[in-house]
């Protein structure tokens, strides 16, 4: 790998950790989605999974800690910690794939 591939890649990742302190602020509070249309439909919050066939709710439900506190440095820290997971996984599956 040449110097310009590795400056090519630290921007990249230099980039996607700017997304990632940035997206908590530029995400809307009101997202147009799945649960959206449920909720718009009336069927949302109508019946738990474990009342249909007795598997428990899921571990995180609507995507959050039960007991976390609504921040959004935990929010960002999460983010950084996902994306460069991503980005380190991605890498190891390229070297692999190349061998």
């Amino acid at each position: 790998m040449d110097q310009k591939d590795k400056y090519l890649i630290a921007v990249a990742i230099v980039i996607c950790i700017v997304i990632s302190c940035l997206s908590p602020y530029i995400a809307s509070g009101d997202p147009d989605g799945l649960e959206k249309s449920a909720e718009d439909s009336g069927v949302a919050e109508d019946f738990s999974i474990e009342e249909i066939n007795g598997i428990p709710d899921a571990l995180f439900p609507d995507y959050a800690f039960a007991d976390a506190p609504d921040d959004q440095t935990l929010q960002i820290v999460a983010l950084i910690i996902g994306t460069i997971v991503t980005l380190g996984l991605g890498y190891i599956v390229g070297i692999a794939v190349k061998k």
